[in-house]
């Protein structure tokens, strides 16, 4: 049946779900506000549709919006009266590249808003945001949309729930001094447990907010400039795991600074690194280490060191051939394995190389 057909026999629908309707352009205003029980709304890989109805705003009971690889979607209806949205729990909008803004105010009655994610929407210019109206956030992702200008100005300590948090990059003409003010105040949110930041290459430091979360279980750094790590790690007391990846700029590394409950640590894309030293011996509590192409890569730390991460069970490097080449070989004066082979698992190069079994 043609999807404009079904306009009288939405009035009962739960869920609309479109797949890959090439035809579809619109939706027209009747087949959204004769519906009372709308709760989903799903649209994707649609790629002539290209807005949706100023009827989006009456369905009082929509939980979930979600818009993907709709190419040429460009526009949302400018939001008129009071209380719409008041249901929605999740709005999820991405690879959207013909999108270049949202309407001022589209979330502002959205208090009921648990998730929100808006990621590679290449043109996206504009996303109004106002942290204070949406006190049941959880999850917030504002990522990969390279020409964004306007971006949240502070605020993030009033979502006082938040417990996921990933932003950046923007566009080049956000500097890093904008982009660190957006975490002022984010050391009062106590719930944050995840923290996903993405930077630029010219960027040689990161916003020193976030080295105020005690709070914190997991930090991913994407694509600073940074050549070492901030020195007030210290201050990252329930840190669990840290990745770094894409840091073009990073040297040897050191873990001087203590941080007692980090269990995973994953680096990868850093091709300046050649060494890991000694100091990766304080972190008493590493279960995880994974190497990811990282071409100069040569030296772990000492025997003594490795010796006391005595939590260590899976060591994994790949695409780091010079230390490939050293661990694997097990004997020969550059051979490293008498650093490592305490370790229970051990992949090098996409082989496991030692499985053995732990107590």
């Amino acid at each position: 049946m043609p999807l404009l057909n079904l306009c009288s026999n939405l009035t009962s629908l739960v869920t609309l779900s479109v797949y890959a309707v090439k035809e579809l352009t619109f939706f027209p205003d009747e087949m959204l506000c004769n519906n009372v029980s709308l709760q989903h709304l799903w649209v994707s890989d649609c790629g002539e549709f290209q807005e949706l109805p100023q009827s989006l705003y009456n369905l009082h009971s929509l939980k979930s919006l979600r818009i993907n690889l709709c190419t040429n979607f460009s526009s949302f209806p400018v939001p008129t009266g009071e209380n719409y949205l008041t249901s929605l729990q999740s709005f999820r909008l991405w690879n959207c590249d013909g999108l270049t803004s949202l309407p001022s105010g589209m979330l502002e009655h959205c208090r009921s808003l648990k998730s929100l994610k808006v990621f590679n929407c290449n043109n996206l210019i504009s996303f109004p945001l106002h942290f204070g109206e949406m006190p049941s956030l959880s999850n917030l992702n504002i990522s990969h949309c390279p020409k964004l200008i306007r971006v949240p100005t502070g605020g993030l300590h009033r979502l006082i729930g938040l417990l996921n948090l990933e932003i950046g990059p923007f566009s080049e003409m956000v500097d890093f001094e904008a982009f660190q003010y957006i975490f002022n105040g984010i050391q009062q949110l106590l719930s944050l447990r995840r923290l996903c930041v993405f930077g630029h290459l010219l960027w040689d430091s990161l916003p020193y907010q976030l080295m105020q979360l005690s709070d914190l279980r997991q930090i991913h750094i994407y694509d600073f400039g940074i050549e070492a790590l901030p020195h007030r790690l210290e201050s990252l007391t329930s840190l669990e795991t840290l990745e770094l990846r894409r840091c073009k700029r990073l040297q040897p590394l050191d873990f001087s600074d203590a941080m007692p409950k980090l269990q995973h640590l994953r680096i990868q894309d850093c091709p300046l690194l050649e060494a890991l030293l000694d100091g990766l011996g304080n972190l008493v509590s590493l279960q995880e280490l994974v190497l990811w192409i990282c071409e100069k890569l040569e030296h772990l730390p000492s025997r003594d060191a490795m010796q006391r991460l005595t939590k260590l069970r899976n060591l994994e490097i790949k695409g780091c051939p010079k230390l490939e080449e050293s661990c694997t070989n097990q004997s020969g004066p550059n051979s490293q394995w008498s650093n490592i082979s305490h370790i229970p698992k051990i992949k090098v190069g996409g082989s496991i190389i030692q499985n053995l079994k732990m107590p």
